[in-house]
């Protein structure tokens, strides 16, 4: 081959050589671009994925938060919740309960978890909160359910609800239950309906102590003209005078109808006009020492009466006559509830009350308090009749048997005029026991007074004005002071005694304290110290003293009396303020 034939084939190979080149750079670009262009792709797709990753961990973790804080929610609420809240499995077992369950229950969370009821409470076999079959067998609930779970802590009055616990598939796979404690909300009404009924006997007593009241105020200005004659007839009769024994009679019968009304006083609460310091031990002793003690002796020889009195028993304030009557009441009452004998035990004590005590009627605050104690062994009082006892003519026994009726109606208003209280104990078959809380007081027993001579209180014609509504009253004080030596005028109102002072001065006025119709002695008075400022007077009632007598001797009035009148008590009272005058 020529040498330009081979140079013409190599220039052939270098051509075809340089156009494959161009072809591999050619592809070489295209392979280049195209990856490149998948590169980007691949990051960017890898890019666009970590952030779908990201976004949907934030929002798991924001989910995860939102459950949790759920769940501490429902947490908080089953915790919080006043009552107990349980769950149990299909087997009954519980799986979980609020803390309001464990403080009832008295049992750890740990040692609750995993039982049934039969294994946690044996002594609760088949009680309210045991057995759920029904509501796991038949898918409904068992509502307001009631009945008694023992714990440690004591008896817990429950009512429940039970409801079929079910899967999302509407299975039942256990019971969710809701249970209220109504062992305080029972006791709470058990105390209100208690207070109510002490509340009520309160209220009857003192609607009857105004009946009560009224009665023996009426009674008493009637018995003061029918005792008051009589003492000034026998005090003009000789003692030959064959009459005389029938005045004496009659006096005697008054001044037993003067107790009787004294009772009704007492039952009003307007018995005790004045207080002195009392040991209750020394009116013990004296009741047992007395006649009528020992006749309730004879009446009852079956009956062993004991005292056990506390030998530095502290004082009150009060008055004997009052105390005295009450505790032969309360012993001839427990003396009666021994028909077939036994014992009737009488004692004494200090106590200070330190929380308050449900009494009969009040509850019985904290304080110092000298205690009176009767009790027997005797057939006790029925329930029905608990309420009733201290109602003046309520009794089982036959009246005019055993006293006047008003027995232990003078019980309850003694205590209340002591600013007392009364608590009873009794179980029929068993017997009864009565406890008088009396406040103490710090004061000294004073020297005990003797009956006075009437020439200690005989007056010298000083000008007395008695001033009262009734005509009998005025007679009465009228012909005592006027015996007794005094210059006696009367008026029959507060109007008249007023007008009488507008022109006339007398040294003393005996003036009654309620007079109807018109001003009452309180207003009577306050008008006459503005005509006579220093103007002596002691005040009269039926009743006993009252908060608008006590103002009277604030504004300056002297001693109080209670009708009916006897010559010492009017007698010596005159004096004493007609002596005051002279002194100032």
């Amino acid at each position: 081959m020529t040498q330009s034939e081979n140079s013409k084939k190599l220039e052939d190979k270098i051509v075809r050589l340089e156009t494959r080149i161009k072809h591999l750079t050619n592809e070489l670009c295209v392979a280049k671009d195209e990856y490149t262009t998948s590169t980007k792709d691949y990051f960017g797709l890898l890019s666009s994925l970590e952030e779908k990753v990201f976004e949907r961990t934030k929002e798991l973790k924001e989910t995860q938060l939102i459950l949790e804080a759920k769940g501490r929610e429902l947490e908080i609420m089953l915790d919080s919740s006043p009552g107990m809240i349980f769950y149990k499995d299909k087997a009954q077992r519980y799986i979980r309960v609020n803390k309001k369950f464990i403080q009832i229950a008295g049992i750890p969370m740990d040692e609750v978890l995993g039982k049934t009821h039969a294994e946690l409470f044996p002594d609760n076999k088949g009680q309210v909160l045991d057995d759920d079959s029904e509501v796991i067998q038949k898918g409904k609930p068992v509502l307001q359910k009631t009945g008694i779970l023992a714990t440690a802590q004591g008896r817990k009055s429950l009512i429940v609800d039970k409801f079929p616990y079910k899967n999302i598939d509407g299975k039942v796979i256990g019971v969710i239950g809701f249970a209220m404690d109504l062992t305080e909300l029972e006791k709470a009404e058990k105390e209100k309906k208690e207070l109510q009924e002490r509340i009520t006997r309160a209220e009857k007593m003192e609607a009857i102590g105004l009946l009560a009241g009224g009665f023996a105020h009426d009674s008493n200005n009637v018995l003061g003209g029918i005792s008051g004659y009589i003492q000034m007839a026998l005090m003009n009769m000789s003692e030959d005078d064959p009459n005389l024994r029938y005045l004496k009679s009659s006096l005697e019968a008054s001044n037993r109808m003067a107790e009787l009304v004294q009772d009704l006083l007492t039952l009003a609460r307007r018995g005790v006009s004045s207080t002195e310091v009392v040991n209750l031990n020394d009116v013990v002793s004296s009741y047992l020492q007395s006649s009528v003690h020992q006749k309730l002796k004879l009446h009852h020889p079956g009956v062993k009466i004991e005292n056990n009195i506390e030998p530095d028993l502290l004082n009150i304030a009060g008055k004997s006559v009052h105390l005295d009557k009450t505790i032969m009441n309360l012993v001839t009452n427990a003396a009666e509830a021994l028909p077939n004998g036994g014992t009737v035990t009488l004692s004494t004590n200090n106590q200070y009350v330190d929380k308050p005590i449900n009494g009969y009627d009040l509850s019985i605050h904290e304080g110092e308090f000298v205690v009176l104690r009767v009790a027997d062994n005797g057939t006790g009082i029925a329930p029905e009749d608990l309420n009733r006892i201290f109602e003046p003519f309520y009794t089982k026994k036959v009246m005019g048997r055993s006293g006047s009726g008003l027995g232990m109606a003078v019980v309850y208003g003694t205590v209340k005029d002591h600013q007392g209280y009364i608590d009873v104990h009794s179980i029929e078959g068993v017997g009864t026991t009565f406890e008088l809380y009396f406040p103490i007081t710090r004061e000294a027993i004073s020297a005990k007074q003797t009956t006075v001579p009437m020439a200690a209180y005989t007056g010298s014609g000083q000008n007395i004005l008695v001033v009262d509504d009734v005509q009998e009253q005025r007679e009465i004080a009228s012909g005592i002071l006027t015996h007794l030596g005094y210059s006696v005028a009367t008026v029959a109102s507060g109007e008249e005694a007023v007008e009488h002072l507008t022109n006339n001065s007398v040294d003393l006025m005996v003036l009654d304290m309620i007079m109807d119709p018109g001003i009452d002695g309180l207003d009577t008075y306050k008008k006459i110290i503005k005509l006579r400022p220093r103007q002596e007077a002691i005040i009269t009632s039926g009743f006993s003293e009252t908060e608008r007598v006590k103002e009277c001797q604030r504004l300056g009035a002297g001693q109080f009396i209670q009708k009916p009148y006897t010559f010492e008590r009017i007698g010596v009272a005159v004096k004493n303020a007609i002596n005051k005058e002279h002194v100032n």
